[in-house]
C-alpha cells in the first residue's frame, strides 16, 4: 500500500523521487534518469572519490557538493592503511581493477552495462610483440611487469623494481579510456628506483629481474598500452563496484551467495543503496531506502528491495519502467542519497550522514 509521493524536476531528463510505503514501513528515494534525454541536455554520470594527495574517505555530500544528485557506492575496507574498494574507474582511469562481485560500469556513450568483470592489462612493443601486464600500482615480481598510474598511492615516495619506464601519452591530453589504446613514449628508463609522481597524461612501466621482454625497451620507443574490461566491448568512462546482483533479465536474483555474502547481510532488514536500469538502458535508477528506523522505516531484506525493483518501482515513476537489471551498492550508515547538494534521505546513525569510499553522481554542465 503506498503512502505519500512527492515529485521533483532536478533538470531535463531527471527526476527526484519521495515515496511511502506504508506496509513496511518504508520510505524510499529514487532518482529516475532518462538517459539519451538527460545527456542531450548535459547530464554526465561520475564515479567520485577524495583525490587529495591523502586520499581516504568523505561523506557523500561532500563529494557531491556540485552534483545535480548522488548516492552512497561501493563498500571499503582498509589494506595495510590503504583504502580499497571493488573495481573503481573514475574518468577513464582505473583506481582498483574488478573483484568477484557485480559491479556497474559506464561507457563513454552514457550507457550502463551491469556484469562481473574482469580485466587485463598490456602493450604491444614497436615490434609488433604483445606484452601481458601482470598487475596495477603495486610492485612487480621477479618475473612480472606492472603499471602504475597517476592514481598510484604508495607508503614510500618512490617505486622499487629491476627496471621501469617512464611513459608519456603522445596526445595531450590524451582521451584514453579503459577497452581502449594509447600510444605512449618512452621518455627514460632508470632502474632500482625511481619517485612515485605522475601527471595524467603519465605512467611507469615496472619490471623485475626476470622479466626479459622488458630489456629491449629503450627511450624514444612508442609502446601501445591497452586495456579490457571483458565483457564490456565499448570504451567505459567510468565504473563502481557493489554486489551482490538483485534483478538479472527483469527477474528477483538476488545472488549474495554467489558474491560470497551471508545470508544475515541478504535477509536481514537494514537501509539499503543500489543501481538499476530498464530494459532498453534508457532509464537509470538511483534508489535509497532508509531504515533500522522503527515507525518510520525499517529497511529491506534484499530479496524485498529486488522484488520493489523489477516488480513495483515502474508504478510511481514517470517512465512507468521497471529495473531490468539491478545492483546492491553499500547500504546501513552509509546508505545517502543527495539531491541539491542537501541530504534527502534520513540516514541511520545517531551521527549523520557517514563518510565512504567514493559515490555515483549525476552532473550537469
Amino acid at each position: 500500500m503506498a503512502g505519500d509521493h512527492v515529485v521533483k524536476p532536478l533538470h531535463e531528463g531527471v527526476v527526484y523521487h519521495k515515496l511511502q510505503k506504508l506496509e513496511g514501513p518504508w520510505w524510499i528515494h529514487v532518482i529516475e534518469i532518462d538517459v539519451e534525454v538527460a545527456r542531450s541536455a548535459g547530464v554526465r554520470f561520475k564515479v567520485e572519490s577524495d583525490r587529495s594527495e591523502t586520499g581516504g574517505m568523505q561523506p557523500t555530500s561532500v563529494l557531491a557538493k556540485d552534483a545535480l544528485a548522488a548516492v552512497n557506492g561501493d563498500f571499503f575496507y582498509l589494506l595495510d592503511s590503504r583504502l580499497k574498494t571493488g573495481i573503481h574507474i573514475q574518468d577513464g582511469q582505473v583506481f582498483h581493477t574488478p573483484q568477484s562481485r557485480s559491479a556497474v560500469v559506464i561507457h563513454s556513450d552514457g550507457s550502463p552495462l551491469i556484469s562481473k568483470f574482469d580485466m587485463d592489462f598490456g602493450f604491444l612493443k614497436r615490434s609488433g610483440k604483445q606484452v601481458v601486464i601482470d598487475g596495477l600500482n603495486r610492485f612487480p615480481k621477479a618475473d612480472e611487469v606492472v603499471l602504475f598510474n597517476n592514481l598510484a598511492i604508495s607508503r614510500y615516495d618512490s617505486v622499487f623494481a629491476s627496471i621501469g619506464f617512464h611513459l608519456q601519452s603522445l596526445y595531450r591530453p590524451s582521451k584514453y579510456r579503459v577497452n581502449d589504446t594509447l600510444v605512449v613514449r618512452v621518455l627514460q628508463a632508470r632502474r632500482r628506483a625511481w619517485p612515485l609522481d605522475l601527471e595524467t597524461d603519465e605512467w611507469f612501466l615496472a619490471a623485475g629481474e626476470r622479466h626479459s621482454q622488458s630489456y629491449d625497451i629503450s627511450p624514444g620507443d612508442t609502446l601501445a598500452l591497452f586495456s579490457n574490461l571483458n565483457p564490456s566491448k565499448k570504451p567505459v568512462k567510468e565504473a563502481l563496484g557493489g554486489g551482490p546482483r538483485l534483478v538479472r533479465d527483469g527477474k528477483v536474483s538476488v545472488e549474495f551467495q554467489a558474491e560470497g555474502l551471508s545470508s544475515a547481510f541478504a535477509q536481514d532488514r537494514h537501509p539499503r543503496t543500489a543501481l538499476g536500469y530498464s530494459k532498453n538502458e534508457r532509464i537509470l535508477f538511483l534508489i535509497t531506502v532508509d531504515g533500522r528506523q522503527p515507525g518510520y522505516s525499517v529497511g529491506m531484506r534484499l530479496s524485498e528491495l529486488a522484488l520493489f525493483m523489477s516488480n513495483e518501482i515502474g508504478d510511481f515513476m514517470i517512465s512507468g519502467e521497471n529495473v531490468y537489471q539491478g545492483l546492491n551498492l553499500d547500504g546501513g550508515g552509509s546508505t545517502t542519497m543527495v539531491v541539491g547538494g542537501s541530504v534527502v534521505n534520513a540516514p541511520s546513525d545517531q551521527t549523520g550522514e557517514r563518510s565512504v569510499a567514493n559515490a555515483f553522481l549525476v552532473t550537469a554542465n
